[in-house]
């Protein structure tokens, strides 16, 4: 079992990466999007469908880095380059299960990306969503299964392997979904430690065929942000995390 997908992908939607230099010295493939417009928590149909065919056009399919968990919505268009019935593994503070009326005005959210995988993927069988610490009644739907983190339920990894009904998964980590003393983001977080993630992702690995992982929620951060201490240290810390995080992805391949 484990990772089937190889190579690392960092996507540029900023400079964020480029001030995590021992992060980049794994190897990769950039993807450089950095001029393209209306692609910032909502993703326009002509901007999307640019997306998906630069992204298409990668070799390294394996980790994608995505960046702000604003544009988590391109987890849809790597959803749909898999050819196999796989559930979507979620670790993330919000269930992203947005109504997907924006989708009327061809618009795709980072709030409702989930939601229109849903209806639009045909091999995406179930959700199991880990993490959030809040959860709505729109949430709820017959095929997703979520685990709050709300400092009120303790989860074994075997009850969260039992949710994982299909061989083959597709895992979307968005770092809003731990604590802030492991990272921060640009999104409230919610109370995951950083331990009790790898621990999960190191089970996933063991018992399924994991065809993909990509990991968002860097905090956004402008050329004039990383001349400024505090900055420095946070991007510091995010990159440790990002570093643990492939790390565990790695030892799955």
């Amino acid at each position: 079992m484990g990772l089937v997908g190889k190579g690392i992908s960092v996507i540029h939607f900023d400079e964020t990466y480029y001030a995590q230099p021992k992060l980049l010295q794994n190897k990769h493939e950039d993807l450089d999007f950095r001029r393209m417009q209306h692609v910032n928590l909502f993703c326009e149909e002509e901007s999307l469908t640019i997306l998906k065919q630069r992204l298409q056009r990668r070799s390294q399919k394996g980790i994608t880095f995505i960046g702000s968990g604003n544009y988590h919505y391109i987890t849809y268009l790597l959803l749909k380059e898999l050819t196999k019935p796989f559930t979507l593994v979620l670790f993330d503070n919000h269930p992203d299960l947005e109504s997907a009326y924006n989708l009327d005005k061809g618009l795709l959210s980072c709030g409702s990306w989930v939601t229109h995988a849903l209806k639009k993927l045909p091999l995406l069988q179930q959700v199991v969503i880990i993490g959030p610490t809040t959860i709505s009644q729109q949430h709820i739907h017959h095929h997703v299964s979520i685990f709050p983190f709300d400092g009120r339920h303790d989860y074994t990894l075997k009850s969260i392997l039992s949710k994982i009904l299909t061989q083959n998964v597709y895992i979307s980590i968005d770092k809003d979904v731990l604590h802030t003393s492991e990272v921060k983001t640009n999104w409230d977080q919610g109370i995951m430690n950083l331990h009790t993630l790898i621990d999960y992702l190191e089970m996933i690995g063991k018992h399924k065929r994991i065809e993909g992982i990509d990991i968002c929620g860097e905090e956004q951060i402008s050329p004039v942000d990383l001349l400024l201490p505090n900055y420095q240290a946070m991007i510091r810390k995010n990159e440790k995390a990002n570093i643990a995080i492939l790390n565990t992805c790695l030892k799955a391949s």
